[in-house]
């Protein structure tokens, strides 16, 4: 397994149907995590666009209540219900809605769109079934009552998204991951990575080398300076649904199904998860076009310094309805 950097933790939100529910810490609602757009102007990146994103489905049920942690070790509560949220145009589960936050107050970190896995991140890489994922998001039955406690799932890719799922009559292109998904981590980001071919730093032998000086390794984790690094991890999508098996309830006299209608909901391990490059149709998609142009505009108007510290693109977002 790869050193989990702790940013990624921070990059996760909850979202709760109500503020009294989100202050309560309750079992219900999902997950959310943070990225960033950037901005660019005078040829240079100068801040980001900060957006949610969730599954549509999430915000469809009500939860549209932010907890973020705070740097004091609590939690800050904000209200999206009121904001614009932008979603696929061909119905994909996603929903994204940009948010005003402030670096002295919210411990929270981006997850930049220059770490999306693309279609040629895929094949450049050579990812495909049994590469390693893992999973940050929301454990309903543990995940922190006084302040966000993001648990980490790890799996594997199943099966690349050559054919669409079929969810409740929707189809939904996916990759399919085995990594004994449940409720509440709808709408957690899965990162994919690829372990270098050979780990050497299994071998005892060559960490003992690394160690006393006589091999030095390139390419390495500054974390971990004994293992080599992954390649990657990249946002590889955003996990919507776990996949059940209907079991039918057998008669011990007869030996067949009691009736079609009852049935053992059971879980079969499988996540859905969307493609990160679903998530980049929205935001360079036309509806969100204007927002990032008058964040590079309110950018452009300001001097180079105030730029970089007082980016603030949330109001440039009208309100639903």
């Amino acid at each position: 397994m790869p050193w989990i950097d702790p940013d990624v933790l921070d990059s996760t939100i909850y979202l709760y149907p109500s503020e009294a529910a989100a202050q309560d810490g309750e079992r219900i609602g999902g997950t959310g995590f943070l990225i960033g757009v950037p901005v660019i102007a005078r040829n240079r990146e100068i801040g980001n666009v900060i957006c949610v994103v969730t599954n549509k489905h999430v915000i469809d049920h009500g939860n549209t209540v932010a907890r973020l942690n705070t740097h004091d070790q609590g939690t800050d509560i904000i209200p999206l219900d009121g904001l614009r949220w932008y979603t696929h145009p061909d119905g994909d589960d996603l929903a994204v809605c940009p948010i005003r936050l402030n670096s002295r107050v919210h411990k929270a970190k981006l997850i930049s769109v220059r770490n999306f896995a693309t279609k040629k991140t895929i094949e450049a890489n050579g990812i495909g079934p049994g590469d390693d994922v893992f999973i940050v998001g929301r454990f309903i039955n543990h995940e922190g009552k006084q302040r966000n406690l993001p648990s980490v799932r790890f799996g594997n890719i199943a099966q690349m998204p050559w054919e669409p799922i079929v969810i409740d009559g929707v189809a939904q292109e996916s990759f399919l991951i085995e990594a004994r998904s449940i409720s509440g981590y709808s709408g957690s980001p899965v990162f994919g990575y690829v372990m270098p071919p050979l780990d050497l730093g299994l071998n005892p032998e060559i960490k003992k080398m690394i160690r006393e000086g006589q091999l030095q390794m390139v390419n390495v984790n500054p974390k971990r300076a004994d293992l080599p690094i992954p390649l990657g991890p990249w946002l590889l999508g955003i996990n919507y649904c776990y996949i059940r098996w209907d079991e039918p309830i057998w008669s011990r006299i007869t030996q067949k199904p009691v009736s079609e209608e009852w049935f053992v909901k059971s879980n079969t391990g499988m996540m859905g998860v969307i493609p990160s490059w679903r998530l980049l149709d929205i935001l360079t998609g036309p509806e969100m076009k204007p927002l990032l142009d008058n964040a590079k505009k309110a950018v452009e108007e300001v001097t180079e310094v105030d730029a970089v510290i007082k980016l603030d693109v949330t109001d440039l977002s009208p309100p639903r309805g």
